[in-house]
């Protein structure tokens, strides 16, 4: 398989020089164990067990302390430790035996609240936690400079935001191959896979496969699910309410379960690094906003998987895809997942709000799949521009260079923005 730098890797091995034990967690065929058996850089020799080996894991049943003693001048690689959660215990006792002693192990992990609270209980303040998404449409697309998006982010004031917006620019034939890309990535995500299998029926094979051996099983051993049914029924329902707002009462009475439940099983979604909310925006507006959450899918390929929806020119399905790259590119500069919508009581809306990084620079994004801008399309974000005085608004979609619309109010081409 073709290897491609993960832009999450530096920020590893710093941590690696600065941290005891790193954490690596994130959706399972994501390119965890590749990039650090491949791509990851460490001054220490390397010592990698796989935990999803059964030998493995009762060889370190028996022996892990003498075992992690033995090779206490490596880097200790622990590969999916949800499922020897005790070994945690241990690395705690030889981590405050060295103190001093930096890269001591490397987790991962595909299943976020387990670890995390097993990190809580025995590794708090001595562990760096990073989450490794599949490949984001930069990484796939072989990006070598920084994105619009990083540029946006990195501003310091209104100003500099839009001489970013600008200035920014893509030769006319790599905006093509870039645009050309991007429509192939809306309809598959960016699993690692892919980079090996070109046809689109391998594709979707792959995910079908995916889908019933990682969601199913996973989830089947992670909630013990006495009735399968019930859970498909909710995963059909639910997927169809990506990008809406979503009643979980509403929810449950189409799916005919108690909403306590719903709430489980979206919370395993969340666990299993499927699916996550994007919650409302609530800086000085108060009351008028809504509160229920909208939910997004991690890889929009999943997600059509799951609908059996592979038409290229569905608004809800783009829209997925756009907000999953803001929030990779988000953690990436940020390490917060720090992306919201915004929606007042009298229906006025937008997709996305985000911040720089100083916090002083709001902006405000709507999304639409379409190639044209409309009056229609940027009337919310007007609105909501015209109540923060440092903020920015972006349309994002499927037109071909950035132009300014209207006062602080920017067309932005999708694939120029991410990549």
């Amino acid at each position: 398989m073709k290897l491609i730098a993960r832009n999450l890797t530096k920020h590893i091995q710093h941590s690696l020089k600065t941290d005891r034990v790193v954490a690596i967690m994130g959706p399972r065929q994501a390119g965890k164990t590749t990039l650090v058996r491949h791509l990851l850089k460490s001054e220490r020799p390397l010592q990698y067990y796989n935990l999803k080996d059964p030998d493995i894991r009762r060889s370190l049943k028996a022996s892990a302390r003498q075992e992690f003693q033995f090779f206490k001048n490596s880097l200790i690689v622990l590969d999916e430790v949800q499922l020897m959660p005790v070994l945690l215990e241990l690395i705690q006792l030889q981590v405050d035996t060295y103190p001093m002693v930096k890269g001591q192990f490397l987790i991962l992990g595909s299943n976020h609240l387990l670890l995390n609270r097993q990190i809580k209980e025995s590794l708090a303040g001595r562990v760096m936690l990073h989450t490794l998404y599949p490949l984001s449409f930069a990484e796939m697309a072989g990006s070598s400079t920084g994105s619009l998006l990083s540029r946006l982010l990195r501003s310091s004031s209104v100003t500099e935001a839009e001489t970013s917006l600008t200035d920014f620019y893509l030769p006319a034939g790599h905006a093509a191959d870039l645009a050309a890309k991007f429509a192939n990535f809306i309809l598959f995500g960016g699993y690692p896979e892919f980079l090996t299998r070109r046809r689109s029926e391998d594709r979707k094979r792959w995910l079908n496969s995916y889908h019933q051996t990682y969601l199913e099983t996973d989830l089947r051993e992670l909630a013990h699910l006495r009735n399968q049914e019930s859970f498909e029924r909710f995963e059909q329902l639910f997927a169809g309410r990506v990008a809406g707002l979503l009643n979980i009462s509403g929810l449950a009475r189409d799916c005919g379960l108690a909403a306590d439940t719903i709430r489980r099983f979206m919370n395993y979604y969340r666990q299993l690094f499927v699916a996550w909310p994007v919650l409302p925006f609530h800086a000085n507006i108060g009351k008028r906003m809504m509160k229920m959450p909208k939910w997004y899918f991690i890889d929009t390929g999943l997600l059509r998987s799951i609908l059996n929806d592979f038409r290229p020119d569905s608004g809800e399905l783009f829209e997925n895809t756009i907000l999953s790259e803001l929030l990779k590119g988000i953690y990436l500069e940020t390490k917060r997942s720090d992306l919201f919508f915004a929606r007042t009581a009298t229906g006025v809306e937008v997709d996305a709000v985000f911040s720089n990084l100083q916090g002083n620079i709001t902006f405000f994004a709507e999304v639409k799949q379409g190639g044209t801008a409309h009056k229609a399309d940027i009337r919310h974000l007007k609105k909501f521009v015209s109540m923060f005085a440092n903020s920015v608004g972006l349309l994002i979609n499927s037109t071909d260079s950035t132009r300014k619309l209207d006062e602080r109010v920017w067309n932005v081409p999708a694939h120029w923005l991410l990549s």
